[in-house]
């Protein structure tokens, strides 16, 4: 049985129609079960409506839907289900595992559908990988998870005006529609489209006459390509709201691309998702009044495209250019100094295993895990280093979480070897996740759950955090979590270079650092040079830069650890053992 949970602000019941308040990824994914499973939820998903427990009773940027022909139950503020507390809403729930994030629940529902469905709607696009990378490095599912939600709420939010300005997020949509097709296996559609024999671009160019030729852009029919995918239901489902407050007569003069494609989709199954999302609306929307703006604007990138990886880059610019010119660098290290600080890590000072890996089952070693051959030996070495620590601080009872567990070689480890705690391995990479469950499955452990989702969604109480190479800011997200959670954490750092600044997170991060010289470019340039660590026995390494990077490391941990010192934590800055089994070998250990 699985159990859905969704927010609400605020619910009535007039003359036996149940109406509920509700954010828009709630409506959202109501809307997405609905046009999966029509004519209503149920069976085996159990929807669950639990309500915000802030006062809500003017908010603009929700909606009302009519719930009058559904099976739901709603919690009150107060009154949640300890597993709805654990993520960010709205999360799936079943025995084993937990999922959050608005696309990741919309994939498992679609998934559901397709594999229970006499008729399933094939909407997971090529290879079932539609919206499969998490936000965090995919632009299409940040778009689809995040950015049209926001457009949803600012303009159901846009007060009467007589000049009114849309989303930015919209013209880039707009831009993306105007781009040529982009699709896996693109001249096999062309094949299929054109009835021609081509299979690359050469080939193509050879075509003779214009009845051959395969138009780029006039293909370009749906948000992700040629055919609709999970992507287009989630994105029209926030279109139709927008188009209540802007018709789309209004929109097809300003945002003609995204009005055709909005015909195509309400074409494509004879009107059904228009209609799911009309019956869902309470016919009395009140803040959903028709804007009679004389002067509508929206700014439409002259080219954008969706298509592009989202690469999360430093952008400084200016006077904050980034540079890791030597005699610059020195000059920063000098300003360090200044701050007389004993800025080092000590030799990992563990005599023995406090286990044995003869006695691990193969499924809780890394060859379990599909290592390559090559690396196997170096992994068990970071892993045993870890593990010692986490063994060393549990107790019976604990929980302890394993951050961006990818297939779980530290998680599975500690599950076996800790049966009397449980172990939460939190990922955000579907694929990653499911090969660690497979190794779970064989191994039969029955203390560890899965919980799939980016770090910011994770909200559960836990009493030790570790990381294994938690990339760049992550690590100071995994610290941030145990930090507020008063856990003790295990953490070995990795890709000190990608650091980089948003809402939560700022650097220096300790108030002795803060209060320092540095610059902020001045200390991502410092976050740049360690990742400047190489192999000391390779002949080809340069070792006094090698050296110079892992001091650096030292620097920016000595930071963290500041921090957690500064919070009440007693801290401890190692080194793995032995030291060449990986170049980003620190650890941060942290107990109160």
């Amino acid at each position: 049985m699985i159990h859905l949970y969704l927010e609400y602000y605020l619910k009535r019941c007039d003359d036996g129609t149940i109406a509920v308040k509700v954010p828009v990824e709630s409506y959202v994914v109501v809307a997405l079960s609905k046009y999966l499973r029509h004519p209503a939820i149920g069976g085996d998903l159990l929807v669950n409506f639990v309500q915000c427990k802030t006062g809500v009773e003017d908010r603009r940027d929700s909606v009302w839907l009519n719930l009058t022909e559904y099976e739901v139950s709603f919690f009150q503020a107060g009154e949640w289900p300890t597993t709805a507390t654990f993520c960010q809403l709205p999360t799936l729930k079943n025995d084993a595992w937990i999922v959050s994030g608005l696309c990741g629940i919309c994939r498992h529902i679609t998934k559901f559908h397709q594999s229970y469905s006499p008729n399933p709607k094939n909407i997971l696009g090529f290879k079932g990988n539609t919206l499969l990378a998490p936000a965090e490095v995919s632009m299409w599912t940040k778009f689809c998870e995040v950015d049209v939600e926001a457009c949803v709420r600012e303009v159901l939010q846009l007060p009467s005006s007589t000049s009114i300005v849309l989303p930015t997020d919209l013209g880039k949509l707009e831009s993306h529609l105007a781009q040529p097709l982009k699709v896996h296996n693109i001249y096999k559609l062309v094949n299929n489209v054109q009835n021609v024999k081509v299979s690359s671009s050469q080939e193509y160019e050879k075509l003779s006459g214009e009845t051959n030729r395969f138009n780029f852009h006039a293909n370009h029919k749906f948000a992700e390509g040629y055919d609709k995918t999970l992507a287009d239901v989630i994105i029209f489902i926030c279109i139709h709201l927008i188009s209540k407050r802007i018709p789309k007569e209004r929109l097809l003069d300003h945002l003609p691309r995204i009005a055709s494609w909005y015909d195509r989709v309400v074409s494509d199954d004879n009107c059904e998702l228009l209609e799911v999302c009309e019956e869902l609306l309470l016919n009395d929307q009140t803040q959903l009044g028709v804007l009679e703006a004389e002067q509508l604007e929206v700014e439409v990138p002259t080219s954008f495209s969706l298509y592009k990886a989202d690469t999360k880059k430093l952008n400084l610019l200016g006077d904050k250019v980034l540079t890791t010119n030597q005699p610059e660098v020195l000059g920063i290290l000098e300003k360090v100094k200044r701050l007389d600080l004993q800025v080092e890590s000590s030799p990992n000072d563990r005599d023995d295993n406090l286990f044995e890996w003869d006695a691990v089952p193969l499924d809780a070693k890394p060859e379990g895990g599909k290592l390559p051959t090559k690396r196997i030996d170096r992994k068990k070495h970071q892993l045993e280093c870890l593990a010692n620590e986490v063994i060393a601080l549990a107790k019976p009872g604990d929980i302890i979480v394993d951050f961006c567990s990818g297939t779980g070689h530290l998680g599975i480890l500690l599950a076996f070897l800790l049966p009397d705690c449980t172990i939460y391995l939190l990922e955000n990479k579907e694929e990653s996740q499911q090969l660690a469950m497979d190794r779970v499955e064989r191994l039969s452990l029955k203390n560890v759950v899965y919980f799939r989702c980016n770090l910011d969604y994770f909200k559960a109480r836990f009493d030790i955090g570790v990381s294994l190479h938690a990339c760049g800011v992550a690590s100071d997200i995994v610290l941030e979590k145990c930090f507020t959670q008063r856990a003790k954490f295990v953490c070995c750092p990795c890709c000190y270079g990608k650091l980089y600044e948003f809402d939560r997170i700022r650097y220096p991060r300790s108030r002795v650092f803060q209060e320092s010289e540095l610059l902020l470019k001045e200390y991502l340039c410092l976050a740049h040079c360690a990742d400047q660590t190489h192999d000391l026995d390779n002949s080809r390494t340069n070792v006094e830069k090698s050296h110079q990077g892992f001091y650096c490391m030292d620097i920016i941990d000595k930071d963290r650890l500041l921090l957690a010192e500064e919070l009440g934590y007693s801290v401890v800055q190692k080194r793995l053992r032995p030291e060449n089994c990986t170049p980003k070998n620190r650890l941060l250990i942290g107990t109160l």
